[in-house]
């Protein structure tokens, strides 16, 4: 039989006839050994039938007969990157630009590998360069698309992802990462939109589904989004992912024992993947497993160092956790400062150094809502002087409420930030030219630090939403009190401390009009003691604590509230306290509540019980609202204290106890003061008027504050 030609086998290889093909490519070789074109065919034809080992022996063979083709050295390129190669992938790459920089095959391929392999910037330039070649690339568009979305470029993404779709409507993969992109700026229907058109021209997309699934998660369509992964894992039982988000979903309609499970099984299946490590710390933080959360938290890191979100998300956990040393935990914050914070500098800044002019100050924060951080945050804005100060806000809210709307109208600048990079909102602020940058969140959930350490501001500042350190060299203050940081005690702080009269903050009181009621040991004939704090919160110092006090006053009883509680962390808290001797009779913990507020749970309450090391805040103030009196522990560090920095606001200095054992006396002796706790039910409300919600007084120190600082900052202008 005649030798088939390169052409002919290659006809048969494009109508998918493989079989046939490879016998037509041996057949050449056979007898013309040194033909290029059947060696580079082959390789192809063996990667596609997911022989890659075999594939790379052949195409090695045609690049090392001629080494100037850059389409072999090209596809030898994306063989090993499918090989998982990505070093060898992007050296071969990179040749082959050289000798074909025209090519945008080779210009997306290189870009391809360089993004997989986290080198974006490179990428990025790749896929600029094949759109300036050909501007009507929608493999390059698509890609640069790709490398947008990973940089958090978002909104970019998807107007590159809508011009692509102009040019093919029906392109599965577009709609997709359209879909993500919407769904990442937690445009929750219109992700769904075109997920679901995606799914509709290739319901074969496992991507696709999984990012369909999380978007109804994310709508809160919990039980839609079980039934969703539950269906996926039927189909694709081997994927990692799949279980990973269908644990998720089981999280969030309280299944706690499914959701370890799922997530157990991801590992199984994807051992390195440190997402999914990092899922499970979560679910173990929720259910106040601290020691397994910090755990998976760790290994997540070891997998992944640059994951910030599981860094911070550690820092969170170990910030309440008495076994943590300072210096330890200090150590952990430069840690990650070291690993996220070292990024190009936006200075040098160019405001105008006059001191008496009006500033402008900027407030970041992903809680302007119904957030905890609102309530410290609103009277500040209530009282803040617009011939003083002007104010820019920028808030990292994907669901926008009427908290968000009292707070939007009150401000001279608003700026949603959601699906924006780090890079993009310090581009931001630094073109509104802020004087002052004011962060509200430190290491907890969806900051901004990051953008921080681009100082996009000539003087940068932390404050209320998180009570260590950022870390960051690039904030110059913290905003703390005497109370909190004694001064000539070490800090433990990057930034320099700012200690305000008597307290760092003042208090917007909850909104619903509750009544003061007398206190519950007036008809219960006991005393209960109460705790409203998260459960991740309430560690074992905290319990060994508690225990001694109801063992010390046994005929007391404790109730515990939040709707943190799980089955596990419940059980968890009782078991803890029936260890040390208490009766579990006299424990009661709950998860819900009925009517209007949780904070009529303070009816049932006659004195409210701190925690260890991480101080009540909010919950110290909501009980002293509510006319329940909190003896505050005054630990070894500042995150001990906050409960102490409360009382000493409203003028209680004598709630304050420096050891267990003076603590303790000091709950006894409240509780056994029955006419006090009366006194007291209906005098708090009243000096908490006059000192913590009294807004007006603590802006205009706040301002004084900015105006210091400010002043300071052009002080050394001058010298310079």
């Amino acid at each position: 039989m005649d030798t088939p030609s390169v052409q002919a086998a290659l006809e048969l290889h494009q109508q998918g006839d493989y079989e046939k093909a490879k016998q037509a490519y041996c057949k050449i070789l056979a007898s013309e050994p040194t033909n290029t074109d059947a060696w580079h065919l082959l390789g192809m034809l063996l990667h596609a039938t997911g022989h890659d080992a075999d594939a790379l022996e052949c195409i090695e063979n045609a690049a090392a007969m001629t080494p100037e083709r850059a389409d072999i050295l090209s596809n030898l390129g994306l063989v090993y990157r499918s090989a998982g190669q990505l070093q060898k992938s992007t050296s071969i790459l990179k040749r082959a630009a050289e000798l074909d920089p025209q090519s945008v095959t080779v210009r997306n391929n290189l870009g391809t590998v360089l993004m997989e392999s986290g080198s974006l910037g490179e990428a990025e330039a790749h896929f600029q360069t094949a759109l300036q070649i050909e501007p009507e690339s929608n493999d390059a568009a698509m890609n640069l698309g790709n490398v947008w979305q990973r940089q958090g470029k978002l909104k970019d993404a998807e107007q590159l992802y809508r011009r692509c779709l102009e040019h093919d409507p029906d392109n599965a993969l577009l709609l997709t990462n359209l879909g993500e992109s919407l769904r990442r700026q937690c445009r929750w229907s219109d992700a769904a939109e075109f997920l679901g058109k995606a799914i509709q021209q290739n319901p074969e997309l496992i991507e696709t589904q999984l990012n369909f699934g999380r978007t109804l998660l994310n709508s809160h369509q919990h039980e839609a989004a079980v039934a969703h992964f539950r269906e996926l894992v039927a189909i694709h039982p081997n994927d990692s992912r799949a279980h990973h988000f269908l644990g998720n979903a089981l999280s969030h309609v309280s299944d706690f024992d499914g959701s370890v499970s799922c997530l157990q099984r991801s590992l199984e299946l994807r051992p390195d993947d440190s997402y999914a490590h990092n899922s499970l710390a979560f679910v173990f933080m929720a259910a106040s497993d601290h020691h397994r959360a910090a755990k998976h938290f760790r290994e997540s890191l070891r997998l992944n160092p640059r994951l910030s979100r599981s860094r911070s998300a550690l820092l969170y956990l170990m910030s309440a956790d008495p076994a943590v040393s300072q210096q330890e935990l200090f150590d952990e914050h430069l840690r990650w400062a070291k690993l996220h914070g070292q990024v190009k500098s936006l200075g040098p800044h160019c405001n105008l150094r006059q001191k008496s002019r009006r500033l402008r100050i900027g407030y970041v924060s992903p809680d302007l809502r119904n957030h905890a951080v609102a309530f410290f945050f609103q009277p500040v804005l209530d009282a803040h002087d617009p011939e003083a100060v002007e104010v820019f806000c920028y808030a990292e809210v994907a669901t926008p409420d009427q908290s968000t709307q009292r707070m939007r109208e009150q401000v001279d600048q608003w700026r949603f930030t959601t699906g924006m990079s780090d890079l993009q909102v310090a581009e931001q602020i630094a073109c509104d030219k802020i004087d002052i940058l004011v962060d509200l969140a430190g290491h907890t959930a969806n900051n901004r630090l990051v953008a921080f350490a681009h100082k996009p501001a000539p003087i940068q500042v932390t404050w209320l939403g998180y009570p260590n350190t950022t870390g960051l060299s690039a904030i110059d203050y913290r905003l703390s009190c005497e109370t909190v940081h004694p001064v000539g005690e070490e800090t433990y702080h990057t930034e320099e401390l700012i200690r305000m009269p008597r307290a760092a903050f003042c208090f917007s009181p909850p909104q619903q009009s509750l009544g003061i009621q007398s206190p519950p040991v007036q008809k219960n004939g006991y005393i209960t003691f109460g705790s409203l704090h998260r459960p991740f919160k309430i560690s074992q110092q905290t319990r060994k604590l508690w225990s001694r006090l109801l063992l010390a006053c046994p005929t007391s009883r404790l109730l515990a509230f939040n709707t943190h509680f799980t089955g596990e962390s419940k059980a968890s808290l009782i078991q803890s306290l029936t260890d040390e001797g208490v009766d579990p009779q006299r424990i009661e913990v709950r998860d819900s509540f009925l009517g209007e507020s949780y904070l009529k749970t303070y009816d049932d309450i006659d004195v409210a019980l701190d925690v260890s090391p991480w101080a009540g805040g909010t919950t110290t103030l909501e009980a002293l609202w509510s006319g329940v009196p909190v003896i505050a522990q005054y630990g070894d560090r500042g995150s001990s204290r906050s409960s102490a920095s409360v009382v000493t606001a409203i003028e209680h200095d004598q709630w304050i106890a420096h050891t267990d054992d003076e603590y303790i006396n000091k709950v006894m002796s409240l509780a056994a003061d029955i006419p006090k706790l009366c006194r007291l039910r209906r005098q708090l409300r009243e000096q908490m008027q006059t000192t913590v919600l009294d807004g007006k007084r603590f802006t205009r120190n706040l301002e004084q504050v900015y105006r210091d600082i400010w002043s300071s900052w052009c002080d050394r202008g001058d010298q310079h």
